[in-house]
Formats: C-alpha cells, structure tokens, sequence
C-alpha cells in the first residue's frame, strides 16, 4: 500500500484497544489528522489481558461440526473451559441459535476460508507497525505448541488434516521430541503440534503503550470521553458529529469504530443489527514461573494458552457467557491454574488475575465495512479470540476504506450487512 501525499482531512477512532491504536497509526499513514477517544486509557481494557499471541493458524471458526453434541456436557462439567452464567441463559439463546447454525460443515469451510484471507497478510500488516513503532523487540518469533493427552491422538491429527489444506504450516511433535523441546511438561502431555510461524509479544500492554507513543509522535490525540451518538454534522453534510457523554462534540471527515464488546448499541443506531454478543476471558499469572516453558503452550481440549512472557507464566482463556456487567466468577480463575498444573509443577499461587471481555460473533469473524446509516463510519469490531492477530490488518483494511481506496482483502464476507 502506497500513501497518497495529500492530506486527508480528520478522522476520530473510538475504542484505544489495539485494534483502535493499530487503526489509528494506519489512517495516519494515509494522511489523516487522527484523534483517539476512549472512556479508559488506551491498552488497558480487553487488550490488556490476552494470551500474547499471533494466532496466524487460527482459520477454523469456534463453531464445528458436531458441537451441538459437544456443548451441553461441557456445560454440566465442573471442570469445563465453557460456562453461561445462569440467569444470562434466555438472553444469549438467539445468539447460540446463529452459533450453531454455522457449525455444519459447509458453513465452516466457508468461514475458514474468509478469515484465512485475512491471516495470511497479517503478520505483513504487524510488521510493518513493529518496524515503525521501534516495537520488535517487545516480539518473539518462536513459534507454539499444541498440547494433546494420549487419548486425544486422532483430535491432533484431524486439526494437522484441517490446517494443512489452508497451507497452515504445522507438524506433528511425539513425546520424547516434545520433552526435549519443553522439558517442564509432565508426561499427561503425550503429543503435540508445533506451529513455526507463530509469534507472541512479551508485553501487550508494553506494545500498546509503543504504538500510542508512535501515534502521538506522528501528530495524533488521544482524547478521554465516552461516546453516546454519532450524527451527521449540522451545517457539513459530509461531516460527522460524535456526541459524548460530556455534552461536547467533536467533528469528523470519517470515523472508525473499534469499540469491541461495547459496539452492538452503536451498530444499532447507525442502522446494523448486529448480533454480537460478549465472552468473558480470564487469565491467572505465575510471576515466578516465566522460565519455565520456551514457547505459548495451548491445550485445546482445555481451552488456554501457557504464555511465557515478561511478568511471568500466562495462563489465558476459557468462554464464560454472562455480559458486561457481572462480577468475576472465581472458578474460572481456579480453573484455569489447576489447567496449568495438569501439565506442569507450579509451586506458587498465581500472583494476579484478570477478567475482560471478547466481541464475539457466531460466525467468527469480525465486522468490517461502512455503516448502513451513516457511510462515513467504518466498522473494526468483533475479533472475538483474535484481536491482538488482526488489529494490524483490520486497521489497514479499514484506513484504505476510508480513504476510497480498494482494500487489500476483500471486505465482502465481513460486511455488518451479512447479518440481515
């Protein structure tokens, strides 16, 4: 992508996760004056608490063949990466209608299909802000590691199957391999896959906080308020008017909405019912334990990532369906240790906990594209379990819309239009 000289006018990102940071430094690399509006400071919400990595393998959607069966025994299990908060059950059943109907097997080809068309360039896109954002170093390229138990054998090759048609590279690791490459595993972890081309960051909110220093250097604001409306401006038609909650407004050429979980309300005012609903992540910290494992470490069955990362050993994941407003459920965080400690001896307590909240679409993939009401807004929103892997490459997407130019991936399969 080349950069016209020309300078654009002004565009206002909401939402300074990283998907907001990285769309904010890609419209400036088009020539936009960008102010950055968030009610939170930027890199502290969902994008605080991930598993640090670059999922570039993950073409298959959550929904699969076959998982109407699965679901109901994770449910009833104690021991499950899937929970629904009881009393939130009657509103996300509508959600979990659509969910399962893109389970068949035609849907997931289709879906994979779409999201591989993103994961391919993503990587390109990340690079591109870690070489101008002087943030390589907050990143490692060394690749992770799929666990499997002796029982889940034919489970690691039909996934080796799966990827490889959609040229993920990916290999099958047996266990005295495994045990050279990751020592601290215990003998439950029987096989695994190795993923090469995987890369993690140390830090995200090390590299959130690098991104914004490069926006800010480049010109751009960073501006503290909570959106309620977007409007058509008064006296420019072509222009917006983002109303917040102060009562101020502030005016736009364009406006990118990169505001995750909290994005369906605003969607529906600008014309989009979007079905978008929120799951609940966690994450526990062995902060004595960071050495203790070479690479991300993901036990599927489980549903977490064991991150090794600079503050220690993160332990991130699990689905919880329960909205934006309930308080943390203490067992998903006991679970996610006792996870940790079915492959490896962990002496300590975790040292801090996290709870945050993914934009989650039953299709799996985000919606991006223009608004139906008002054409000026573009909508990044809706990563669901791969937001820290595509905020790179939504946010060049969505800058080139916005600038009227043809996007490098095309935006079809992801339109809010989808929905109807």
């Amino acid at each position: 992508m080349i950069a016209s000289r020309q300078q654009r006018g002004h565009a206002l990102v909401v939402g300074a996760g990283v998907v907001g940071l990285a769309s904010a430094l890609w419209l400036q690399r088009l020539n936009w004056q960008v102010t950055l509006l968030d009610r939170q400071l930027p890199g502290s919400g969902t994008s605080f608490g991930n598993a640090c990595t670059f999922a570039t393998y993950a073409v298959e959607p959550v929904a699969t063949p076959g998982i109407w069966r699965q679901a109901p025994g994770m449910l009833l299990r104690r021991d499950s990466p899937l929970a629904i908060r009881p009393g939130y059950l009657p509103r996300i059943a509508p959600w979990l209608w659509r969910f399962l109907a893109c389970s068949s097997a035609s849907r997931v080809k289709a879906i994979s299909h779409d999201l591989h068309s993103l994961l391919k360039p993503c990587m390109g896109a990340w690079q591109t802000l870690f070489d101008d954002a002087g943030a390589n170093d907050l990143v490692r390229h060394d690749g992770s590691l799929y666990l499997f138990e002796a029982h889940e054998r034919q489970s690691a090759i039909d996934m080796l199957a799966y990827h490889q048609a959609f040229d993920v590279p990916m290999r099958l690791v047996p266990g005295p391999e495994l045990r050279a490459m990751e020592p601290a595993l215990n003998a439950r972890a029987a096989l695994a896959l190795e993923l090469p081309q995987v890369s993690r960051t140390l830090d995200p909110y090390a590299l959130s906080q690098r991104l914004l220093q490069r926006f800010v250097e480049r010109g751009g604001v960073f501006r503290r308020g909570e959106l309620l409306d977007i409007e058509r401006h008064a006296q420019h038609g072509e222009r917006l008017s983002a109303r917040l909650s102060s009562g101020e407004s502030l005016p736009a050429e364009r406006l990118l909405l990169c505001t995750g979980a909290w994005s369906r309300s605003l969607a529906q005012r600008l014309g989009d019912a979007i079905p978008l609903d929120t799951e609940r992540g966690y994450h526990v910290l062995f902060e004595q334990a960071g050495g203790l494992v070479n690479r991300p470490l993901c036990w599927g069955a489980g549903g977490f990532y064991m991150t090794p990362m600079a503050q220690g050993l993160r332990v991130a994941g699990t689905v919880e369906f329960g909205g934006l407003d309930a308080a943390p459920d203490p067992r998903r965080y006991r679970y996610l240790a006792r996870g940790a400690r079915r492959f490896l001896t962990l002496h300590h307590s975790p040292s801090s906990r996290w709870m945050g909240f993914r934009p989650s679409l039953p299709d799996s993939k985000p919606v991006l594209g223009q608004s139906r009401l008002l054409p000026q807004v573009h909508y990044n929103f809706g990563h669901g379990h791969v937001g820290l892997t595509l905020a790179a490459i939504t946010g060049q997407l969505m800058a080139e819309q916005a600038s009227g130019l043809t996007p490098s991936v095309a935006l079809q399969p992801f339109l809010a239009q989808r929905f109807r």
